[in-house]
């Protein structure tokens, strides 16, 4: 097992080992290294072996949370015995069953229709711009478009936001239209993880994300569990303020702290 980035420390391994130990995980440039299309991210098979392990383990549920839609998500993790919270927290999947929307986010699903044709053909008359329509949700990537486009980019999508009465934030080169609502994945983390017994005083709870709105989920957390453990993977980043505790540098080390996770639930004790 490679060494972690993020040591396990005894102190660290004692706030990883409560019951029950919930593990609230972001996908893209977390669990999956970030790709320049959406549909060509693969977690690696090393990846998912571990997240298996530990969504099979006692008293541990693993809590998959992704801008991407729920069944998107799903595609990509491929794994049974995890949660899905899709769409920034609108769509929350238990292991077993359908996806939940709130009726506050379904009434806008005509709006977002809308917005994804107008959206549509604007990227094919902006090179290198892909929209990806999530149907609760809108997101713009242009990552492979010219840098000189984006602020021209960044004009036209906030018009048709504004039009259509729609939200819109920013990520790692991706523009993300959504409903007015006040939902991101920091309430959806809390209320999942409130739901699993992760608030209380004697259970453990991490998440990790890489991206601007993952750290909405690292400051409700830390609210709402002063004692979770908050990791940011910051690859290709040479300084960047995050809420979160602990980094590490990319997904791979990403992976080889949850399996040093997986290694102290099983043995009980600290991995060193």
């Amino acid at each position: 097992m490679p060494t972690p980035a993020l040591p396990i420390t005894p102190a660290l391994a004692e706030r990883l080992s409560g019951s029950p130990l919930v593990l609230l995980l972001d996908l893209d440039g977390t669990l999956s290294p970030i790709a320049p299309r959406p549909e060509d991210a693969v977690v690696p098979p090393a990846t998912r072996r571990v997240l298996e392990h530990l969504a099979r383990a006692r008293d541990v549920q693993v809590v998959a949370i992704s801008g991407r839609s729920a069944q998107d998500a799903r595609r990509l993790l491929s794994l049974d015995d995890v949660w899905i919270i899709g769409n920034h927290g609108i769509e929350v999947v238990r292991p077993t069953g359908a996806a939940l929307v709130r009726p506050d986010v379904a009434r806008f699903s005509e709006k977002i229709a809308a917005a994804s044709a107008r959206i549509a053909r604007l990227a094919r008359t902006h090179a290198g711009v892909i929209a990806e329509d999530k149907r609760w949700t809108l997101s713009v990537h242009y990552r492979l478009a010219d840098p000189s486009i984006v602020p021209e980019l960044r004009d036209l999508v906030d018009a048709v936001a504004a039009d259509l009465g729609l939200r819109v934030t920013h990520g790692k080169e991706v523009l993300e239209l959504r409903p007015p609502i006040d939902i991101d994945k920091g309430t959806a983390a809390v209320e999942v993880a409130g739901d699993l017994g992760a608030l209380r005083p004697e259970a453990s709870l991490l998440c990790a994300g890489d991206d601007r709105t993952d750290e909405d989920m690292f400051r409700s957390l830390r609210r709402a569990a002063p004692r979770s453990v908050t990791v940011c993977v910051v690859e290709g980043t040479i300084s960047r303020e995050t809420a979160a505790e602990f980094s590490v540098p990319d997904t791979s080390a990403m992976r080889a702290l949850l399996e040093a996770i997986l290694a102290l639930r099983h043995s009980g004790a600290p991995v060193r």
